[in-house]
C-alpha cells in the first residue's frame, strides 16, 4: 500500500503546466490523423499522461464514454457517434470528443474548442488556434 506524499504548491502548478502542456500536443498531433487513427492516438497519450500521474501519486483518471453529437453541447445530430474522454464526474469541466468522423474538441469551461471539425458538430464551436 503506498501512501500519497503531499505536493508543495509549486510542484502542483508544474503537474497542472504539464499535463496542460501533454493534452496540447496531444490535441495538435491527433488533429491531422483520420478519425479512427485520431482516437486511437487520444487514448493513447491519455493512457501515457496517467501513467505519468501513478509515478509522481497524482490521479488522473480517464473515463471513456460513447455518446452522439447531439450531447454534452456538441451541437451536432444524434445520428453522428463519438467517443467522449472525461473524468470520472459525468459533467466534468474537462474533457476530449474525437466523433466517428473525426471532429476533434477539448473542454476546459463550459465552452467547447474544435480542433477538427469535419461537419459532425455545431458550426457555433469556435475553432483552436
Amino acid at each position: 500500500m503506498s501512501t500519497k506524499r503531499a505536493l508543495s504548491s509549486d510542484q502542483q502548478l508544474h503537474v497542472r503546466q504539464e499535463l496542460r502542456q501533454r493534452i496540447y500536443t496531444t490535441l495538435q498531433f491527433a488533429k491531422d490523423l483520420p478519425a479512427q487513427e485520431c482516437l486511437q492516438e487520444v487514448k493513447t497519450r491519455l493512457l501515457a499522461i496517467q501513467a505519468y500521474c501513478e509515478t509522481i501519486d497524482k490521479t488522473f483518471i480517464v473515463v471513456e464514454e460513447r455518446i452522439t453529437c447531439d450531447q454534452y453541447d456538441l451541437g451536432g445530430y444524434k445520428l453522428n457517434a463519438a467517443t467522449l474522454f472525461r473524468g470520472p464526474s459525468a459533467d466534468a469541466s474537462v474533457a476530449i470528443c474525437v466523433t466517428d468522423r473525426g471532429s476533434l474538441l477539448h473542454r476546459t469551461s463550459p465552452q467547447w474548442q474544435a480542433y477538427r471539425n469535419v461537419g459532425d458538430i455545431g458550426c457555433n464551436i469556435p475553432l483552436a488556434s
